[in-house]
């Protein structure tokens, strides 16, 4: 009887099939992700979530690869959250402060905004209090579908305001875009008007007059135009944007992925956050020199309004207890000095050196995320 595989059609055809068929597991394990943001394309947290995503696929092998969607082109800021939860997206930069009911116990950590002084050290001290200090906070994603990777420090925030203030900044009566409660009790308490808005709708706002200031990084006087619609930034720093999960994936997905794709993943968070906040430095500095060359005024405060913020930052560590304690948060204490002490160890950690981006990187990996995953 003839031999079928004698049959230089058939052996085609057959290899063919083997080629076919050894490629199937790696398709078949592919994850093609989508990932969003409610922030433009060139800001520094959507270059540190794009860093985060090629390091993905790069460490994956292309098993796991992402498709970004900025500029709330797949869910507001406000609406992240429930897109992750109910799966319209497989991972979004959250803000914890557009969900404080949602996530109480991780709003801890950005109710001690004024404690953000160094952008790298605050970064590195709540990463580590959420993933190595804190189960309630990452129980709290989980409850909404969420595996945390990475959250992140704003450089310390300041005013960009309308008005010049050549003779001296006065806060009273000025309607001041905040992130949140605690920023917001801060205003209230220099008697400004606190308005808390998504910070992509803040130039809208300003251009209409409707407000006169906006609290927040001054690298946005670029990177949201801010720059076209004020005329001063008040040199006193003003809380921070800490905390929120900018670096995710929802966890049915991480739950879907073998070993090697976890690991993936584990492994690009610290990468994609010290691309944030060295994007985030070098970005001020460019754009305060920038600004001071358009002449927009940097103001200078008295020293009663310099003491009244270290009064202010004290306080929060009563305050952020007891607004979690109201929200239904367990020993919220603990969480709070959890965060207060690797603030100082990471303080340390970083105090007279110039680690470069890839070093920090690595520090963040030896020190948080080795010890937790």
């Amino acid at each position: 009887m003839a031999n079928n595989n004698s049959n230089p059609l058939i052996s085609v055809l057959l290899g063919g099939l083997a080629v076919v068929a050894s490629l199937m597991p790696t398709l078949a394990s592919a994850r093609d992700l989508t990932y969003a943001s409610y922030l433009p394309p060139h800001h520094p947290t959507s270059e540190g979530i794009t860093t985060f995503m090629a390091a993905a696929k790069a460490q994956s092998g292309g098993e796991v690869s992402f498709k970004f969607f900025p500029s709330g082109a797949a869910a507001s800021g406000k609406e992240m959250l429930s897109a992750v939860s109910d799966g319209m997206i497989d991972g979004g930069f959250l803000v914890t402060v557009y969900f404080p009911t949602s996530v109480p116990a991780n709003m801890i950590i950005s109710d001690l905004s004024f404690w953000d002084q160094d952008s790298l050290a605050a970064s590195a001290a709540s990463v580590d209090t959420i993933l190595n200090d804190c189960p309630q906070c990452l129980e709290e994603y989980k409850e909404h579908g969420v595996r945390f990777l990475a959250s992140y420090a704003t450089p310390p925030y300041q005013a960009m305001c309308k008005d010049r203030f050549d003779d001296g900044f006065e806060a009273e009566g000025k309607r001041m875009r905040v992130a949140g409660e605690e920023i917001g009790r801060w205003v209230s308490g220099i008697e400004g008007i606190p308005v808390n808005i998504p910070n992509s709708e803040s130039y809208e706002a300003m251009e209409r007059s409707q407000l006169d200031c906006v609290i927040g990084a001054t690298s946005w006087l670029k990177s949201l135009s801010l720059m076209e619609v004020a005329n001063s930034v008040v040199e006193l720093p003003m809380g921070a944007f800490l905390g929120g999960s900018l670096l995710n994936v929802r966890e049915s997905v991480w739950e879907d992925l073998d070993e090697k794709g976890r690991q993936a993943l584990i492994d690009a968070a610290p990468v994609g956050l010290a691309r944030t906040l060295y994007a985030y430095q070098k970005e001020e500095q460019d754009v305060r020199k920038l600004a001071r060359e358009q002449g927009i005024n940097f103001v200078e405060v008295s020293d009663a309004l310099k003491q009244r913020r270290e009064a202010f930052m004290q306080s929060q560590i009563e305050q952020s207890a007891k607004n979690a304690a109201e929200r239904g948060v367990e020993n919220p204490e603990k969480i709070v000095e959890s965060f207060i002490k690797n603030l100082e160890k990471w303080e340390k950690l970083l105090e007279g050196k110039q680690l470069t981006e890839q070093q920090y990187a690595e520090l963040l990996k030896t020190e948080i995320y080795d010890k937790a995953f």
